[in-house]
Parts: structure tokens; C-alpha cells; sequence
């Protein structure tokens, strides 16, 4: 690509960014600073993380962006609605999405929230060619990016919106959440993927799950023996890798297939112009994502922990890193439904709250430690108990929460974690492991499926005799 010299930074030099949690895989900083290089412009994009754990950390954030004299900042999981409070004014498409991913500062030092997902979507569609005017669209999944979509779809002009979704209430409730953006446009909900057979022939179909992405790129939302046609678009959000199983089969079955990774580019290019009030460069944004995306393809799998992964009990000296832990995983619960999780997430789980529990002797609470710092955690009650009034009472392990540091996942540390489990329920003489996980939670579901466990109706079991035997 063109490579453009910038001047150093100085006092003159102005500054925008991204904040969230973590941050260091955003392709973000590439594109804007060469966007700024290209058009000679004194201006910096830098990553800003911004931990969910350190209390009042959000809104300090968002207040010190006009303090320090920034222009803006783009906005990432888990901060996504936790800005929202400290905005002096939210765009509609924002209020539609009840998700803020640019903040302006405008001249007088007010703080306008947007949000440039949909406009973004809809700009890679056309982009290559994709008028959505007119179509049935056919969105897999229900959460946040899909609320984008589907407002996205309704501004441009669809004529039928289908959501398919493992929950199919929670496809209805985004349907509903829309209903007042969607006007006289037909809407369905289905299930996914038993429902899709019935409306396979929408001519445009957008995945919106995390089905296919990194790790997990062995999977797709997409029944194999369900076809697709030359005429139908297929588009998949995810862009990493950036040719996913499902476009994989919708170019082998003739349909166009188009990457998520424009939408990326488009949905920075309009948050570039909200703050500059310039045209963004857009060919040299995406040259800019398309290099970072092969540098990093390039690059071998950062390395396990060298350092040695110890799962030991909890006690309660444990509590503050314990209530830590949780704070992470609360915030990317509450992104996902803002108006069921509480916020701050600090105060969701407590360290007296986990003291309290760690002197009940059915609870059982493990750390998993790496170099003396406690990275991950599992919190489970081994009380019996029924699911309901015509079921028997159950000898099983329920595990109320696991949760890893960002830092430490895909290191082996939440397998260890349940290893424990399954020993302690072993030394309990208990066969059963449960849990329950939340539908947007795919990355949680597929985790705990390697794990054995299985779906029976919303809940995940998992029973050690059926195991095959462990190796020595």
C-alpha cells in the first residue's frame, strides 16, 4: 500500500481514539492514521483501554476526552451503552440501537453520541453493488449487530425483514424493540437453524452471529445441505478470517459473498468525517485494514502462558480479585442487555457478596492463578435441587459463573478451571454438571460444548460417567 510520512506529535498535534475492552486487536488506529497521513492532516487515532472493573472508569473517560481537548472517540465492548449516562445529546440512529460506537465533541464542548454501524452496513452493501431496496433480508442472529442491522435495512428501504435466532423470543423482542423504526415493513421471527428452511430463498442474507469467526472458524450458522442461489447475496459481519466457511458455500453454490470487513472500514470512514468534517479517504482506510488484517495472519499464534496455570480453592482473601473478575464478565453481559444486567458491574458481585457465599459450605469457588495473580475464577453450588415441581430432585454441580481475564482466554485457562469442577464433583460423588448460558453468548456455548457438556432446553449438562475414560 501507499505509505504516507506524519509529523511527530506536539501540542498542535489533535487527538481522537478508541476506547473499550481490551483494545489491542482493533484495526482502528491503522485506518484513521493513514487516513490522517494521506490528507496531510496533524491528527492521531490511539487505543484507549478503558477497564470495566475500576469503578466510575467510563464516565472519567468520557469526561476526560473534552478535558484533555480530544475531537472524539470511537467506542467498543464493553462501553458501548455504559457511555450513554455522560452524553449531552444521541443521535436517532444511537437511540434506535441503544448503542453509542462515536462520540463527536462538538464546538461548544457538548457531547454528541452516534452510532455509524448501520449506515456502515449498508454503505459496504451498495458499496459492492447491493441496492437493499425493495428486498426480503434475512438476518441470523439477535444481538447487538444485528439490532444494527436490521435498522439499517429499514432505513434503506427493505420490504421484509426475517431475524432467525436460536431464541426466537429474543428475535421478537429486537422486532419489537425496533417496531416504532420499521413502518409498515413485514417482520418475521424464526428459529436458527430449524427455522431457515422456510425462508432460505430471501435474497439477501446477513449473518450477524459469531458463528465462523476466530477461533471458532470451523464453524457456520448455515445448514451444509441447505442451498442457496446464484441470485441470492450472502454477507457475513465476520471478518476474521475473512473468508468464512458460510461465504465458502455461498460462492460454491454460485450466490455473491461479501466479508464483513468493509462494513469495518465504512462504519470508521463516517465516524472519520463526523469528527473532521472532511471526506474520508476510504481506499486508503481500507488498504490500511487489509494490511493489518495479513500482518496479523502472517504473525505465528501468540504463545501459551509460559508462566504455570494453578487452580487451587478460593478464600477470602480472594474476594476483591474474585469480584474483579466477575466485573468483566458482568459488563459484557450488560452490552449485550442493557436493561436486565446491572451497572456498574462492580456492584453486581460484591467482594462482601463473594465472602458471604464462600462461608456456605455447598458453594464452591475456584481461582485459577498464573505468576501469583488470580486471571480466572468459577463460582458453583453443589446443594441438590429441582428444576421444577414435576421434576425430581437432582444431585448435580451447578455452576453459577467462569470467567477469565481478556488477557489470559484461549490459554487453556477455562478448561482447567472446569477440570477442577469435574474433579470436585467427583470427589462429592456427583455425577452432573449444569449451567445455563445466555443465547447471545455463542462464544460461551461453543466453549462449553468442547467441554462435553449438552443442550437440554435452555440449560447445559454435562455427566461424568458418559465421559470416556481419562488419561493417565
Amino acid at each position: 500500500m501507499f505509505r504516507f510520512s506524519q509529523a511527530p506529535i506536539s501540542a498542535k498535534t489533535t487527538l481522537v481514539g478508541l476506547i473499550g475492552w481490551p483494545v489491542s486487536h482493533s484495526v482502528s488506529p491503522a485506518m484513521h492514521n493513514a487516513a490522517f497521513a494521506a490528507l496531510g492532516m496533524d491528527w492521531r487515532y490511539v487505543p484507549l483501554p478503558v477497564n470495566p472493573a475500576l469503578p466510575g472508569a467510563v464516565g472519567d473517560a468520557v469526561r476526560g476526552m473534552r478535558a484533555m481537548g480530544m475531537r472524539g472517540i470511537n467506542v467498543t465492548v464493553p462501553h458501548k451503552q455504559a457511555v450513554l449516562p455522560f452524553l449531552d445529546r444521541i443521535t436517532p440512529a444511537a437511540t434506535a440501537m441503544r448503542a453509542v460506537n462515536t462520540i463527536v465533541v462538538e464546538e461548544d464542548g457538548s457531547l454528541t453520541g452516534d452510532n455509524t454501524d448501520a449506515p456502515g452496513f449498508i454503505a459496504d452493501l451498495r458499496d459492492h453493488g447491493v441496492e437493499p431496496a425493495g428486498l426480503h433480508a434475512l438476518v441470523l442472529g439477535a444481538g447487538g449487530s444485528a439490532r444494527a442491522v436490521v435498522y439499517g435495512l429499514a432505513q434503506a428501504g427493505v420490504q421484509r425483514i426475517t431475524v432467525a435466532n436460536r431464541s426466537v423470543e429474543r428475535a421478537r423482542q429486537l422486532l419489537a424493540d425496533l417496531r416504532p423504526y420499521l413502518g409498515a415493513i413485514s417482520c418475521a421471527a424464526v428459529s436458527l437453524p430449524e427455522g431457515l428452511a422456510e425462508v432460505a430463498d430471501a435474497p439477501l442474507i446477513v449473518n450477524c452471529t459469531s458463528l465462523g469467526m476466530t477461533p471458532h472458524s470451523d464453524t457456520t450458522p448455515w445448514p451444509r445441505e441447505l442451498a442457496l442461489r446464484p441470485e441470492q447475496t450472502v454477507y457475513d459481519l465476520v471478518y476474521n478470517p475473512p473468508d468464512t466457511l458460510l461465504l465458502q458455500h455461498a460462492r460454491q453454490q454460485g450466490a455473491r459473498a461479501i466479508g464483513g470487513l468493509g462494513m469495518l472500514i465504512w462504519q470508521g470512514a463516517l465516524a472519520f468525517e463526523r469528527w473532521t468534517g472532511r471526506p474520508a479517504p476510504v481506499e486508503v482506510m481500507r488498504a490500511a485494514a487489509e494490511e493489518q488484517m495479513r500482518t496479523r495472519k502472517s504473525q505465528p499464534p501468540p504463545p501459551k502462558a509460559t508462566q504455570e496455570v494453578h487452580v487451587r480453592l478460593a478464600t477470602p482473601a480472594d474476594a476483591d480479585a474474585i469480584s474483579r473478575l466477575h466485573a468483566m464478565l458482568q459488563s459484557y453481559h450488560a452490552e449485550a442487555l442493557p436493561a436486565f444486567f446491572k451497572q456498574p458491574p462492580t456492584d453486581a458481585f460484591s467482594a462482601s457478596m463473594v465472602r458471604d457465599l464462600l462461608a456456605e459450605p455447598s458453594n464452591v469457588f475456584f481461582v485459577a492463578v498464573v505468576d501469583e495473580k488470580a486471571v480466572g475464577y468459577l463460582y458453583a453450588d453443589a446443594s441438590p435441587a429441582q428444576e421444577t415441581s414435576m421434576t425430581y430432585r437432582l444431585e448435580r454441580l451447578w455452576i453459577h459463573h467462569i470467567g477469565v481475564e481478556p488477557g489470559f482466554r484461549r490459554q487453556g485457562i477455562g478448561t482447567a478451571l472446569i477440570d477442577a469442577a469435574k474433579s470436585y464433583a467427583r470427589s462429592r460423588k456427583i455425577d452432573t454438571l449444569a449451567l445455563s448460558v445466555w443465547a447471545f453468548n455463542e462464544a460461551a456455548l461453543h466453549f462449553f460444548q468442547a467441554q462435553g457438556f449438552e443442550v437440554y432446553n435452555y440449560r447445559m449438562w454435562l455427566h461424568l460417567s458418559r465421559l470416556p475414560s481419562e488419561r493417565s
